[in-house]
């Protein structure tokens, strides 16, 4: 249900850009993806193969064939079309909201919603994917590798941005703190899987924590308080 959620709001789906729909093939070639996105979100981009999904859309194989030609084309494609689908559902939200230490906030909280909401049913874009090729030599390798540097990247950056803006230690190692935030939401991400999503929820408090502990006197220690005031916090901002 959230993969087909979501690719309802990625427009691109049955739809192109404001100039007019899409062909067919191109329509056929973003449902092909968005099933072989569902499956490898739940099994991992081995479990794609061409035979299962001509069968499971009810597709001829060559048919199939045309528009991927090999099944390492496919997976390129569907690591592509993951890495959009996490680009619109935590980093350009997050690059859209106050830069400072609310966008290190937005970053880490629209993470844990990607999760919460099940954008990939399962654990492999990224979190999976990452631990399985990334030490591997080959195209899929480096393509969840970028991925993974530009979530890192813009993590840094907007600790970099928090501080130049005065609201987090300048003194503070910014690589470090992208890291540290990192392994927090990726062990929410483990005990979500393990045990349910409240576990998601109660990860927030202890970044917040984390945050307070980083912030400088330009943000009111009453802020910090609870995830609550914090958000009141935010919504109040001039």
């Amino acid at each position: 249900m959230a993969v087909q959620m979501l690719f309802d709001d990625l427009r691109r789906v049955w739809g192109g850009p404001a100039g007019g729909p899409r062909s067919h093939g191109e329509r056929t070639r973003q449902a092909i993806l968005a099933r072989a996105l569902k499956i490898a979100a739940r099994e991992g981009l081995a479990a794609l193969t061409i035979g299962r999904l001509a069968e499971e859309l009810k597709m001829s194989k060559s048919g199939l064939f045309a528009h991927f030609h090999s099944k390492r084309a496919l997976e390129l494609a569907t690591l592509e079309m993951a890495g959009e689908v996490f680009a619109d559902a935590v980093l350009r939200p997050a690059q859209a909201s106050r830069a400072g230490i609310e966008r290190v906030w937005n970053l880490c909280d629209l993470w844990l919603q990607h999760v919460e909401r099940r954008v990939f049913s399962g654990a492999y874009f990224f979190t999976g994917a990452f631990f399985e090729y990334a030490s591997r030599p080959g195209p899929i390798a480096r393509a969840i590798n970028q991925v993974a540097r530009e979530w890192f990247k813009t993590l840094r950056k907007a600790v970099e941005e928090a501080q130049e803006q005065g609201e987090i230690n300048p003194d503070a190692d910014a690589k470090q703190v992208a890291w540290e935030l990192n392994g927090r939401l990726v062990g929410a991400h483990w005990t979500y899987l393990l045990e349910g999503g409240s576990r998601c929820h109660e990860a927030r408090a202890p970044l917040l924590g984390r945050l307070r502990e980083l912030a400088t006197g330009e943000i009111p220690a009453t802020a910090f308080e609870s995830v609550r005031t914090w958000k009141k916090y935010l919504q109040g901002r001039p």
